[in-house]
C-alpha cells in the first residue's frame, strides 16, 4: 500500500516527497468521492522521483464533520494555493467528471500564478459551457431518483443489504457535489498549456463530442481519447488509462 499523509486538509500526498525536478500529479476525485476513491492511481502514475497529490474534499473521509465545499471556484482557489506551496518540478493535473472540471479552473488560476502546469487531464468530464446539470433539478430529487443515479454507476454501493445503509451516507454528498457543479461559471477563458481529454466509449452522460469540445478551451495542444467502458472506465482500465497520463512525459526541468 502507497504511503499516504495530508499536506493540508485539502490537498493529501500519496507516496514519498519527490524530487525537486520530479513530475507532481495532482488527481481530482469525481462527485462524491474522495482521495481514497483514487488510491489505485499513483502507484501506476508515479516514477522514482515524482510524487500525487490528491485533492480531498470537505464533508467526506477525515473532513466529514466539514460543511460541503458550495463553490468550485473557491475550492480552485484553495487547491491553487496549496499546489503552488507544496510543489515545485513540472506539474501534471488529472481529474474525473467533476475532478476535470476543477483541474480545468485550477489550471487557469495556476497559470495565472506563474505556475502552468506541463498537461490537464480532463476524463468522463463535459467542458464549461455544455454542463448538463440544472441546480433546480439536483434540489428537487427524490431519494429513488438517488438510489436510481447511484444504480447507474456513480457510486459502487456493495452488496445490497449494505445498500441502503450506504445510500444515506452517499446521498447528502452527491447532493452537494452536483450543486456546486451545477452552479459553477467559468471565469477564465482558454488554457494556455496542452490538455488531453479521456472518456469511455460507452458514457452515457459524456460522449465524443463533449471530450472533442474541449479543444475550444485550449489554445495549447490538445489530445482525446476513448476507452472501452462506461463513465467510469477507468477502473477497468487503470493500466490504459494511467499510460495514457504517462505517455505525455512532461519534461522533468523547466
Amino acid at each position: 500500500m502507497v504511503s499516504r499523509r495530508p499536506l493540508t486538509p485539502l490537498l493529501w500526498q500519496f507516496g514519498g516527497a519527490g524530487d525537486p525536478g520530479g513530475v507532481t500529479f495532482v488527481l481530482a476525485p469525481f462527485a462524491a468521492g474522495s482521495a481514497y476513491s483514487l488510491a489505485d492511481l499513483p502507484p501506476r502514475l508515479v516514477r522514482p522521483g515524482d510524487t500525487a497529490l490528491v485533492i480531498q474534499y470537505p464533508g467526506r473521509g477525515p473532513r466529514i464533520t466539514e460543511p460541503h465545499a458550495s463553490s468550485l471556484s473557491e475550492l480552485a482557489e484553495e487547491a491553487a494555493r496549496d499546489i503552488v506551496r507544496h510543489s515545485t518540478g513540472p506539474l501534471v493535473l488529472a481529474g474525473h467528471s467533476l475532478g476535470g472540471v476543477l483541474c480545468y479552473e485550477i489550471a487557469s488560476l495556476l497559470t495565472a500564478m506563474g505556475r502552468a502546469p506541463a498537461w490537464v487531464v480532463v476524463s468522463a468530464a463535459r467542458p464549461p459551457d455544455r454542463n448538463r446539470i440544472d441546480a433546480g433539478k439536483v434540489l428537487s430529487m427524490g431519494r429513488e431518483e438517488w438510489l436510481a443515479e447511484i444504480a447507474e454507476g456513480v457510486v459502487a454501493m456493495g452488496p445490497p443489504a449494505e445498500a441502503e445503509e450506504f445510500a444515506e451516507l452517499v446521498i447528502p454528498v452527491m447532493r452537494a457535489d452536483y450543486l456546486m457543479l451545477a452552479r459553477y461559471r467559468p471565469r477564465h477563458g482558454p488554457l494556455s498549456v496542452p490538455l488531453l481529454a479521456l472518456g469511455g466509449v460507452d458514457d452515457p452522460w459524456v460522449t465524443d463530442d463533449h471530450l472533442a469540445a474541449w479543444q475550444a478551451w485550449t489554445v495549447g495542444d490538445f489530445g482525446r481519447r476513448t476507452l472501452p467502458g462506461g463513465h467510469f472506465y477507468y477502473r477497468e482500465q487503470l493500466a490504459e488509462f494511467c499510460g495514457a497520463i504517462r505517455s505525455l512525459d512532461p519534461p522533468r526541468e523547466f
